[in-house]
């Protein structure tokens, strides 16, 4: 996640954004499945949290390099909430991919989206914002989606869910300390100590569970997942700072297309009928959620 800039609106702009977004989608997508290969070849979860971690550092250099920023990047107003935001996203990370351990990528990610549901009711709690009938209404609707994806106390019900769900609540969190941060942290700084932190973390664990890739094709997926988490990355950062938020953020959506394109290639298999309408309805919420946040913040500003 980045923190949202004002940016112009020229068309062109917008149809950069667009496909900034749409790019990023992608890769993380193409990363999830990388993941979910990685943890089917028996590498435990935090191996793959620091591989994720390590090799995302090199996108992240490379765009520290040429912003000009240099050091100063490293320099924050906030080390308790970049801790923090560290912590939680290191949590959340490790919930989703354990969770596509254990569950189709498209179920987890249809969990995943539950998050901004997550973010606008914790909004209230944390952040003291005032949430109307319109949005709460979604959050309810939303919520019943997930309830329906998850279906507790039928035979469908899988308690693995609750890692994927776990993951959305806690990526909601982090979004509260990324806007406490917002204005006085530059989106790279944010994502410099995220990724440094989350490294450190995940290293601590690996003299007990890591263990060196069993070809090279493990080492490549290796590679590979943390290079398209780190462009990915860049990518989100780069269309929140090109076009309106309004604008690109639906478009993370599509992240599900992709998904269920690339598990009908690889494994035959398309989504339970619960899980897709499920997932419909959490997806509508938070396009709703995201179109009544832009509607108060016109009205705000008098536009």
């Amino acid at each position: 996640m980045s923190t949202a800039m004002s940016a112009p609106s020229k068309p062109e702009q917008i149809v950069l954004g667009v496909t900034l977004m749409t790019g990023a989608a992608f890769l993380f997508t193409v990363m999830d499945f990388m993941i979910k290969e990685l943890a089917a070849r028996d590498y435990h979860t935090w191996q793959i949290v620091f591989v994720r971690s390590l090799f995302a550092l090199i996108p992240v250099a490379v765009v520290m390099v040429r912003s000009g920023g240099g050091w100063v990047l490293l320099k924050t107003k906030h080390p308790l909430f970049q801790l923090m935001r560290g912590i939680l996203g290191l949590s959340s990370m490790f919930c989703f991919f354990y969770a596509y351990k254990l569950l189709p990528v498209t179920t987890v990610m249809s969990l995943g989206f539950s998050a901004a549901l997550f973010m606008t009711a914790f909004s209230v709690v944390f952040a003291g914002e005032k949430v109307g009938f319109h949005r709460w209404t979604a959050v309810i609707v939303g919520f019943g989606g997930v309830l329906y994806m998850l279906q507790p106390g039928s035979e469908t019900f899988a308690i693995e869910a609750l890692w994927g769900l776990g993951g959305a609540i806690t990526y909601a969190l982090v979004s509260i300390f990324i806007r406490k941060m917002a204005g006085a942290e530059s989106s790279l700084t944010i994502v410099i100590y995220f990724t440094g932190l989350t490294t450190l973390a995940s290293a601590v664990f690996l003299p007990f569970v890591g263990r060196m890739p069993d070809s090279m094709m493990d080492a490549g997926l290796m590679v590979g997942t943390g290079l398209l988490g780190g462009c990915a990355q860049m990518l989100m950062t780069r269309a929140f700072t090109t076009a309106p938020v309004a604008v690109v953020a639906p478009f993370d959506y599509t992240a599900m297309v992709w998904a269920v394109l690339i598990e009908l290639f690889l494994y035959a298999a398309i989504p339970a009928p619960h899980i897709l309408t499920g997932s419909v309805v959490v997806i509508a919420s938070g396009l709703y959620i995201l179109h009544r946040e832009g509607f108060r913040r016109r009205q705000a500003s008098g536009a």
